[in-house]
């Protein structure tokens, strides 16, 4: 199973619910279990087969025992190993005795489908359910499912969405813009629901471009504007990821951001023409002593190895006429950018020790010749890409022994750095791709966040 289909079955939902079968179970058992031994366990535990529900299209919790009336929902591991021993199973039958589970009897209804209610089968119970909840209460409740699961875009039965939106609490709408309509974006995965059909959008790209990234490869950032009466729940902050819930079909006029799918169709032919340089170039990486990245840890190796090939995708798609001695710069300042940080703390000085580390240690990379020029360019390049572009412009232009042309000059390659180092701040949520300065550099948001993904460190023991 590949990472996307794996996240989905995670995170995503049973969508049918048929019978367990022996044919069906041979298909799905890896060490020939049976229904009679499914049966004969459940009965054990005073469970009935009948409630038994399993969906062939997933692979992984597809299969549970779903007694609605009661409440009762545990997963039916398809193994012959997992009927035996200390199983939810147990836990089940004891709390069972033919009674509700006691949130459902106290109606505790976000404790209900927190607890009692396995991920896969929320839409499932709610469906059937909502009219059961108070109307003031129905919304949240709702909300409170449709956060925890994705690619649930077209599960939600048209006449539920309507209850519940009509039941919404009024909402503390976005500013508008000044024409007083509400810019809205959404991100777009080879899996997502097409921007007519969704209901979830945001007020911040950033956000929208997170989950263009991490919900599968990036296709799309949609852009559309919306009347404030439109928007049914707008949840602000960042943190809530600005998220802004409209009914769906109401949203008819939209536009995409000029971006390169992250998609097999495109990836390998912006990428074919860096990749000898990159694993050549990557490798003195690795003898630089960066530290590998932790879950913690974001200015690592990996970060360098992306930098660089960003760089050298610009160089070689960007259709800016650059020179090779630009892109031994580009090189360069993408390996050596961050040798001075110390940590990931805001540093707007490790540009500086960067340099005087360089310095120190007298640092060249293998195979740039490089002439006294471009290492003083690469390193004004790398002493301010971490200061605001005002501070670090005003240093290209006030730098000696170059002239009106190379300091113009001097200031693009500034910019294409910044941009290839910002682009990799996707990877913790951090990109505005708005604030991006070069063209080129708007159009790599979805591949720098397809980048996360590819194994890079692996793809230098390449054979050249």
């Amino acid at each position: 199973m590949d990472n996307l289909n794996f996240y989905k079955e995670v995170r995503g939902v049973m969508t049918c619910f048929e019978p367990l079968t022996e044919a069906v179970l041979q298909r799905a058992t890896e060490d020939g279990l049976t229904v009679r031994e499914i049966r004969s366990a459940l009965e054990k535990h005073g469970l009935d087969f009948q409630y038994v529900v399993h969906d062939p299209s997933r692979t992984t919790f597809n299969t549970y025992y779903a007694d609605y009336d009661c409440g009762l929902y545990v997963e039916i591991f398809l193994q012959r190993k997992m009927l035996d021993g200390p199983l939810p199973l147990y836990k089940a039958a004891a709390r069972l005795n033919r009674k509700m589970v006691p949130e459902l009897v106290s109606r505790q209804w976000g404790s209900y489908y927190l607890k009692c209610v396995p991920l896969p089968m929320l839409p499932y119970d709610f469906q059937r359910r909502y009219r059961d909840i108070p109307p003031d209460e129905v919304f949240q409740v709702w909300y409170g499912i449709y956060k925890r699961i994705d690619y649930s875009n077209g599960i939600w039965q048209p006449e539920v969405l309507d209850y519940v939106f009509s039941n919404a609490p009024v909402p503390e709408c976005p500013a508008p813009d000044p024409d007083g309509l509400v810019t809205i974006y959404r991100g777009m995965g080879e899996l997502s629901a097409p921007p007519e059909q969704a209901i979830s959008w945001s007020t911040h790209p950033g956000n929208a471009l997170w989950f263009a990234v991490h919900s599968g490869r990036g296709t799309h950032v949609a852009v559309a504007h919306i009347r404030p009466e439109q928007i049914v729940w707008y949840a602000d902050k960042y943190y809530n990821e600005n998220e802004v819930i409209v009914r769906p079909g109401t949203i008819t006029e939209y536009r995409y951001e000029d971006m390169i799918p992250a998609t097999e169709e495109y990836v390998p032919t912006i990428l074919t023409p860096a990749l000898l340089e990159f694993i050549q170039h990557g490798r003195q990486a690795q003898k630089l002593g960066y530290q590998e990245e932790s879950i913690f840890g974001f200015h690592g190796l990996k970060h360098i190895l992306r930098v660089l090939l960003l760089s050298l995708i610009y160089f070689h798609n960007a259709g800016d006429p650059l020179s090779d001695a630009d892109k031994r710069i580009l090189i360069y300042f993408s390996l050596l950018h961050d040798i001075g940080r110390v940590n990931d703390d805001k540093d707007d000085s490790h540009g500086e020790k960067s340099v005087a580390l360089i310095r120190s240690r007298c640092l060249r990379v293998k195979d740039l010749q490089m002439c006294k020029k471009e290492y003083r360019i690469a390193e004004l390049l790398i002493r301010y890409h971490c200061r605001d572009d005002s501070v670090g412009e005003k240093a290209i232009l006030s730098a000696p022994g170059l002239t009106q042309k190379e300091k113009s000059h001097t200031i693009h390659l500034y910019h294409i750095c910044k941009d290839m180092d910002g682009l990799d701040r996707i990877r913790f949520n951090g990109l505005d791709y708005r604030q991006l300065r070069t063209d080129y550099g708007r159009r790599l948001p979805l591949v720098a966040g397809a980048l996360l993904k590819e194994s890079l460190v692996k793809a230098l023991d390449t054979q050249l």
